[in-house]
């Protein structure tokens, strides 16, 4: 049996008003990252996400989106409870959102870091079927731009940004391994810790609106 092509009416698309505010935003961050951190921010693996967000709200691809989603939605929760608690006890419990009270560092930087709170409800949104879509094997593509990401901050970055915790997990300092093998690892530890669990938590969400490449098992 031949399959048929959806018409044209029915191809995804991103609303206009969308792609603009999402670029005009853009063009808001990336100049603070840059003037207060400069570009070796950008490997971060969220700050990498907002440029292939950014590409896929002009050019859909769901599975270049995809693989973005699990590693935005997940780390934006683990944010957000995190930023919740430290203003509750006075102390970030993980110390991912330290930083946030970090009055050496630019109040605008700080404010524009509350784009975990929103980017992962508007990635979401595009894994809608009548957006972008959301292609099941997203999460396999993530393991290899993940892993680009975190030996590229590693090998880039200087070791007091502790790009992707390439340095120091959580604020520790890594002692016990040498850094080749514990930079492997740690990729390793991506896979089964941000990219599949984050996978599972964007599908609980979006399982019950019809994907866009429901043919590729999990």
């Amino acid at each position: 049996m031949t399959a048929t092509r959806p018409s044209s009416r029915h191809t995804p698309r991103v609303p206009l008003p969308a792609r603009l505010l999402f670029s005009l935003w853009m063009a808001v961050w990336v100049p603070v990252v840059l003037a207060s951190q400069g570009p070796q921010n950008f490997w971060w693996l969220c700050n990498l996400a907002q440029f292939i967000v950014l590409w896929c709200v002009w050019n859909p691809r769901p599975l270049l989106l995809s693989s973005q989603a699990g590693t935005v939605v997940l780390v934006g929760l683990v944010w957000t409870l995190d930023l919740i608690a430290a203003i509750a006890l006075g102390a970030s419990p993980t110390g991912i959102t330290a930083y946030m009270f970090n009055d050496d560092l630019p109040l605008a930087l700080r404010a524009t870091s509350t784009y975990h709170l929103w980017l992962p409800l508007f990635i979401l949104w595009l894994c809608r079927s009548d957006r972008v879509g959301y292609d099941r094997r997203g999460p396999w593509l993530q393991c290899l731009i993940g892993s680009a990401a975190v030996v590229g901050g590693w090998w880039f970055g200087d070791p007091e940004r502790n790009l992707n915790y390439t340095h120091a997990p959580f604020g520790i300092d890594q002692v016990w391994l040498p850094d080749g093998v514990y930079v492997g690892l740690l990729c390793l530890v991506m896979v089964a810790l941000v990219y599949l669990p984050g996978h599972w938590l964007v599908r609980s969400v979006v399982g019950t609106l019809p994907l866009r490449s429901a043919k590729h098992p999990p």
